[in-house]
């Protein structure tokens, strides 16, 4: 029997309009089977409690899941594709502070207890599907369930860790570097050397213009890093392009193995 009743499926917004959710019925075969990182090294008696409470959902290009400044219900375990989550620079402006992929999910700030403004945006960058459960769903999982409000804590911890090595790393490194780095992130949360990703959603991400990613991308491509073309980049010498990046990129991927026990087999 489920813990709880899961809710009805609520109003996202992709764009400019509202639509519903694409809810799926739940599968508890591929629930259990998931895609997601943090729900696969959960322990299988774990997961079977939690998989009545969660619901498969597409993710689609620029789908926001979460406005900042409104109360965060949903929470989603990214199984394929990308989303950012982005921090205001200006009254108009945002700046992309992390990603977020199959290794992980978007609801720290549920985690964290602070759901009714979360000052960040969560936006879909790369299409794909995600696992999703309310929020009150998953704060009692967590109340009953030391094991998943650990493994939720430490994932808190990763990311934390993620943005702090960014901002020395903003500080110490130079583009080329810096754009190696983020291009290693994506590709450990897309588990994929192809990355659809444009060079406007780059340069946001790196604080950067637009024509100074373009440049540093093609000068990567005549170095046989990467493909580059103008929505999507593939990296063909993963090791080569670890070799131009600086050491965040590994001491981040060092923190998810360590604490997660996750490792990354790349197609």
């Amino acid at each position: 029997m489920p813990l709880f009743a899961p809710r009805l499926p609520i109003p996202l917004v992709i764009g400019y309009q509202r639509v519903m959710n694409d809810v799926q019925p739940t599968d508890r075969g591929s629930v259990l089977e998931s895609r997601n990182g943090l729900l696969r090294v959960l322990p299988r008696s774990e997961l079977e409690r939690l998989a009545p409470l969660l619901h498969p959902v597409d993710l689609k290009p620029r789908q926001i899941l979460h406005h900042s400044g409104t109360p965060m219900d949903q929470v989603y375990f990214i199984e394929k594709g990308l989303v950012s989550v982005s921090a205001k620079s200006a009254r108009d402006k945002w700046v992309e502070v992390w990603l977020t992929g199959s290794e992980g999910m978007t609801g720290i700030p549920v985690v964290l207890g602070d759901d009714d403004e979360p000052p960040f945006r969560r936006v879909v960058q790369v299409s794909g599907s995600a696992l999703r459960i309310s929020r009150s769903d998953l704060q009692r999982a967590m109340d009953q369930s030391s094991i998943l409000r650990s493994l939720l804590l430490k994932y808190v911890q990763v990311v934390l860790l993620q943005t702090s090595q960014a901002s020395v790393c903003n500080a110490t490194h130079d583009l080329k570097q810096r754009l190696s780095r983020w291009l290693l992130l994506a590709r450990d949360c897309l588990d994929d050397d192809a990355i659809p990703l444009t060079h406007q959603v780059l340069s946001r991400l790196l604080g950067v213009r637009r024509p100074s990613v373009t440049q540093c991308l093609g000068a990567l491509d005549q170095e046989g890093v990467l493909r580059n073309s103008r929505a999507h980049v593939r990296i063909t010498d993963p090791e080569k392009l670890e070799a131009v990046a600086c050491d965040c990129h590994r001491l981040i991927r060092y923190e998810y193995e360590r604490l997660l026990g996750m490792r990354r087999n790349h197609t």
